[in-house]
């Protein structure tokens, strides 16, 4: 016997197979958003050859290792020819070790975060790459070995040690890079300088070049002069006023585009200041500092590089601001505690 079955149930039915449907859907976590991976800026220095056999080994596993590891994930290498350049490394190289207090030195003139260096030797009939890895800021270091045959072709020992040299590296980033101090942290330990201090009034005036393009908006004159407004500090503009400050800061800031690995950019920033107190011309403070950033803009990568490098030299400039200061041109204000914007 046919049964007719009403159309309210089918509808009671598709209503409930619908709901279970979309509850199933909603279930389903949404896949995690890939967490964004740390790039680490590398030089490698001259690896030291043991042996007359080996005198133009080291040579050879200094130029492939710098090639191998500049295609390794999360690594961005510093040019030897800018390397040789800067440092003279020929005479850091040769004695095949790294002092804590050398790495520092480096990074600081390179913005390198991470040194390779190493030896090579023959162990009875085998090859030996020995590296050594320290990062620059601080001073933790690794080390990576590989052997071989003795007459097997070098390349294929250096291929490997780069990988172990790479991996590693991705996989004790963090042992290697100082944490950076968030802003409000860094306004923090300066604040106590400055509270209930007459501060002088100040003039910032930086010249800002992204290689061969002047900028309009300079990032080392905004984050000094940023971070003098919220420490208290009385700022001129020279630009729109007669008034002579107490002290003035002039300097320059340069960014330049280093190796492109698929979208995105690094880029060198420098930062060089002076501070002239206007009544007497006496030379406060003078400053520098390098910093290397990674964006998906080589613009943009340019100006956090020189607004790090910036607000670092601004951290050991507002001391010798406070206390360097022998007479003023003009009145001066208390130092106002503000919260960081």
């Amino acid at each position: 016997m046919n049964v007719k079955i009403p159309i309210e149930v089918w509808r009671c039915v598709a209503a409930v197979v619908l709901a279970v449907l979309l509850a199933a859907c909603w279930s389903v976590p949404a896949p995690a958003a890939p967490a964004e991976a740390s790039t680490y800026t590398t030089a490698v220095l001259a690896f030291r050859a043991s042996g007359a056999e080996l005198k133009d080994v080291g040579a050879e596993v200094t130029s492939l290792l710098s090639a191998y590891l500049s295609a390794e994930p999360g690594l961005v290498t510093v040019e030897r020819a800018e390397l040789e350049k800067v440092l003279g490394e020929s005479e850091l190289g040769l004695s095949g070790t790294v002092s804590p207090e050398t790495a520092a030195r480096i990074g600081h003139l390179t913005g390198a975060k991470v040194l390779v260096t190493g030896r090579v030797f023959a162990a009875r009939n085998e090859l030996v790459l020995v590296a050594t890895i320290m990062g620059t800021e601080t001073g933790r270091t690794y080390g990576e070995t590989v052997t071989q045959p003795l007459r097997d072709p070098h390349p294929r020992a250096v291929q490997e040690l780069a990988k172990k040299v790479g991996a590693t590296i991705r996989a004790k980033g963090e042992t290697f890079v100082a944490k950076a101090a968030p802003p409000r942290d860094r306004l923090a330990r300066l604040r106590p300088l400055v509270e209930g201090k007459q501060l002088p009034t100040v003039s910032v005036r930086i010249q800002e070049v992204h290689v061969t393009r002047t900028a309009l908006d300079p990032a080392a004159e905004t984050e000094l002069s940023r971070i003098l407004l919220e420490l208290g500090f009385g700022l001129v503009d020279p630009a729109t006023t007669t008034q002579a400050p107490d002290i003035e800061i002039t300097g320059q800031a340069f960014s330049e585009r280093g190796l492109q690995r698929g979208n995105l950019f690094s880029t060198k920033g420098r930062v060089e200041v002076k501070a002239i107190e206007h009544a007497t011309g006496r030379v406060l403070a003078a400053d520098r500092q390098t910093e290397v950033a990674v964006d998906l803009s080589e613009i943009i990568a340019g100006k956090a590089a020189l607004q790090e490098a910036a607000a670092a030299v601004a951290e050991r400039l507002v001391p010798r601001l406070v206390g360097g200061q022998t007479s003023s041109s003009s009145p001066r204000r208390p130092a106002e505690a503000r919260e960081s914007r």
